[in-house]
């Protein structure tokens, strides 16, 4: 969607095994979540802007292990303690803290030493693959032929260079496999009849057929 304009996700048609009618799907675009029961059918709307950064949408199907409820106090200020028991499972309860917070407060950012380390373990899993080397290079062609439709120029690289449906390889050898000989075609029943019995009058008739004498005459003589 357009930066300036913002953004619903609408669960279509799923497919697999059958999800429990109380099971939740959660979504994630950028810093915002968004979650609802599946059966519900309603759009998930997140902010302008909400997946700009990344481009990426995450998805998660939650199934509801237990459920509780939690009554406030009507307090004036200050914090509160509070017990919730679920229902559902045997003996499972939390305790929470309810207290005031300042809604302009910026949240929390991960440190600095944790994201070095994501980064440098994700860079060196990309090398060890070699999905790296084949990005940059298959970028560079990019870049160098600027077809009209990249995606589908790029799906064509990671397929081998080939279109859609690449060729099936054997499994020893990169080879593919011989293709199976056509098989003969078969006459069908009446067909393969006719044939029998026009080959077995062949030779009757040849028998019948009187043979010429080898010392006959010629045609213009014997009418003299």
């Amino acid at each position: 969607p357009p930066p300036s304009e913002a953004m619903e996700v609408v669960l279509v048609a799923g497919k697999g095994p059958e999800v429990p009618s109380d099971a939740i799907m959660s979504i994630r675009a950028g810093n915002v979540r968004r979650q609802a029961p599946i059966a519900a059918g309603k759009p998930f709307r997140f902010p302008a802007n909400a997946a700009q950064d990344d481009k990426l949408i995450k998805f998660d199907i939650l199934t509801r292990l237990a459920t509780g409820y939690l009554v406030l106090k009507p307090e004036k200020s200050g914090a509160a303690q509070y017990k919730v028991s679920f229902r559902g499972a045997a003996d499972l309860s939390c305790e929470v803290e309810v207290r005031p917070a300042d809604l302009a407060a910026p949240a929390e950012a991960p440190e600095a030493e944790d994201l070095g380390l994501r980064a440098k373990d994700a860079k060196e899993y990309l090398e060890s693959a070699g999905v790296l080397q084949f990005m940059q290079t298959a970028l560079q062609v990019l870049v160098k032929e600027r077809p009209v439709d990249p995606f589908s120029f790029m799906a064509r690289h990671f397929n081998g260079g080939y279109g859609a449906e690449a060729p099936r390889l054997a499994a020893k050898g990169g080879h593919a496999p011989p293709e199976a000989p056509e098989a003969p075609e078969v006459p069908e029943a009446g067909e393969a009849a006719g044939a029998e019995e026009a080959k077995a009058a062949a030779p009757e008739e040849e028998a019948q057929a009187p043979a010429a004498p080898e010392d006959a005459p010629p045609a213009e003589e014997a009418a003299a």
